[in-house]
């Protein structure tokens, strides 16, 4: 999905990827040149200049992860904790990561997301599967290319600091492939969208107005960047005991191929991303909302259905927002089915 950045690297060890370890932080410069700080701990600092701008990016209470929870989730990639997540789901890594400029080191963005690998039942493959829990960019720095720049690396990014942080789970020539700085492996990035049919007007006028970007113009953007919605009753769990699952948010992926989407895959991924990220660990089968959805793509899975996957042209979405009638458009998966 981007080019590799350049510079010589080891066949073996911390740097194998061209990721430069300090304690539990890592660095490495991005293939438009960024210079990307990211921490696997929440002890090291880092945690709390990304969320000092993450604070201010997201304005909706219920889309944000507070404070305590980054921490709860970054203390799920060591000791015991991390031993018994692997045994339920398999190797992974949650990562929150500082945008930095390299001429300067003024922040310029920020991301938290986690990867793991998946493997595909009906080819027998590996591929590389991630949530893109959070991005964003500083407002000062807004409207300037960073967005689209950062999107782009963001697959190679998140691989390389995998292969550092565990590369013993990882096939030899995945780590050959990093050290060479060669193609990617197959990445899936997800990502959960605002659904503008299901936000309250109130929600969607105060995203708008404190972020300068209107609901739809943003999933175009994201269209734009490749992601498809994936045509799917996403509902995200609740992110901690205080707040509700939220039913506004449509779900994207980018980095697939095709018109559909393996509902084993979807199933795999949903699975370590409410268990790990959302639920901290939590049994998944006493959430309801996850469970639910679970069980759901159980059925598709075994069953062999593909999840179909949505172009998200935005081209006639205003005038569905505006049709007020019972014709209205519930959602946005909705609203996309009507244009394909």
């Amino acid at each position: 999905m981007s080019k590799r950045a350049e510079g010589k690297s080891r066949s073996a060890g911390p740097a194998e990827a061209g990721v430069v370890p300090n304690g539990s932080r890592r660095r490495l410069v991005s293939a438009s040149g960024f210079v990307i700080d990211a921490t696997t701990s929440a002890e090291d600092g880092l945690l709390q200049e990304f969320y000092s701008d993450y604070d201010r990016a997201f304005v909706l209470e219920n889309e944000k992860e507070g404070y305590d929870g980054f921490v709860e989730c970054l203390g799920l990639n060591c000791g015991d904790q991390y031993n018994d997540l692997v045994r339920r789901y398999g190797p992974f890594r949650e990562f929150v990561i500082v945008v930095r400029e390299a001429a300067t080191g003024a922040r310029l963005a920020g991301a938290n997301f986690i990867i793991f690998p998946l493997s595909l039942k009906k080819t027998r493959g590996l591929v590389l599967s991630m949530n893109l829990n959070y991005v964003f960019v500083n407002s000062e720095f807004r409207k300037k290319g960073v967005f689209r720049e950062l999107v782009g690396d963001l697959p190679n990014i998140a691989y390389r600091l995998f292969v550092e942080t565990n590369a013993p789970d990882l096939p030899e020539k995945w780590r050959a492939v990093a050290a060479k700085r060669s193609s990617l492996p197959q990445v899936y990035m997800f990502i959960e969208q605002n659904d503008p049919f299901r936000m309250s007007t109130e929600d969607y006028e105060r995203d708008t107005k404190l972020t300068g970007l209107d609901q739809v113009v943003r999933i175009g953007l994201w269209s734009r960047l490749g992601a498809r919605i994936v045509d799917f009753p996403y509902v995200q769990p609740p992110l901690s005991k205080d707040q509700a699952a939220d039913n506004t948010l449509a779900y994207a992926v980018l980095g697939a191929v095709g018109t559909s989407l393996d509902a084993c895959l979807l199933r795999a991924h949903l699975e370590r991303f409410f268990g790990i990220s959302v639920l901290k660990g939590a049994d998944l089968s006493l959430e309801p909302t996850a469970a639910a959805q679970l069980s759901e793509l159980s059925i598709a899975c075994n069953n062999g259905r593909p999840v179909p996957l949505l172009d998200a042209s935005t081209s006639m979405m205003g005038s569905a927002l505006a049709d007020h009638s019972t014709n209205r458009p519930a959602t946005l998966r909705e609203a996309l089915r009507r244009t394909q």
